[in-house]
């Protein structure tokens, strides 16, 4: 039996997802735990490259890190995405086998107007995305959620730009979701 209590916390980079989690860790007491935290990012990476040079060997290690860390009976917000830039700077899907491994028990999606997001990139990560690619990469993300809840069978819940009121309602209303 599946005793991993993760709420997936998906959306592209610069979305909110840091700044929501925080609000819902302080309500509902979660643990909040981000990927590139439990990847170690800074270890692989630049923590401002958005760019997965290999996206299996970084989805395993995803997983091994989550495994040492996951205590039972904890509630954790695991924030992360269901697309990421490859080397090439497109958007691409992560594979199912991942939210498999990860095993959630509820899906939070947060969306936003891709012309924030660009402007808080720009802003945050001293660097220009390009907003057709911030476009395709929210599309894609918001499909492969619609698909990973599909596929496991647990409830997906969309957020449009930060609204954590609503997210506290839906969590108060749907505990058994985690």
């Amino acid at each position: 039996m599946n005793d991993r209590k993760i709420i997936f916390v998906g959306g592209i980079h610069a979305v909110g997802k840091g700044t929501v989690c925080e609000k819902l860790t302080q309500k509902f007491n979660f643990e909040h735990l981000s990927a590139s935290q439990v990847l170690k990012w800074n270890e692989i990476s630049d923590l401002k490259n958005k760019k997965v040079q290999d996206f299996e060997t970084t989805q395993d290690r995803l997983l091994n890190n989550l495994d040492k860390i996951i205590e039972p009976n904890k509630t954790y917000l695991l924030d992360g995405h269901f697309t990421l830039l490859n080397s090439n700077g497109e958007p691409e899907k992560i594979d199912e086998s991942t939210f498999v491994g990860i095993q959630p028990k509820s899906i939070i999606l947060l969306t936003c107007e891709p012309e924030v997001i660009f402007e808080r990139l720009k802003e945050r990560d001293n660097s220009s995305y390009k907003l057709d690619v911030l476009e395709k990469m929210q599309v894609m993300e918001i499909e492969h959620a619609k698909y990973i809840s599909q596929k496991l069978d647990i409830p997906l819940f969309r957020v449009i730009d930060e609204d954590t009121t609503s997210i506290f309602e839906y969590l108060e209303n749907y505990e058994n979701t985690y």
